[in-house]
């Protein structure tokens, strides 16, 4: 069987599959939000199973977050 960690990573693995059902039993944000990690992780560039990519993910969305408001606050 597979290490946990590398379960982990973004695909329908039963690990994933185990935390999407918890999750939607705790609170069904929580639930869409791991859905979404497993259909479109690898598209973002985001691996639970390496935490490094967590912070290079948060990074680049304040880099958006930080852009837009500049975008934003040029306009009149």
């Amino acid at each position: 069987m597979n290490d946990f960690k590398q379960q982990l990573a973004p695909g329908w693995t039963p690990v994933n599959i185990g935390l999407v059902v918890i999750l939607f039993m705790l609170a069904w944000p929580l639930g869409l939000m791991m859905i979404a990690y497993i259909v479109w992780g690898e598209k973002l560039r985001l691996d639970l199973s390496r935490p490094e990519t967590l912070s290079a993910f948060g990074r680049r969305v304040s880099a958006a977050f930080r852009a837009g408001l500049d975008t934003f606050s040029k306009h009149p």
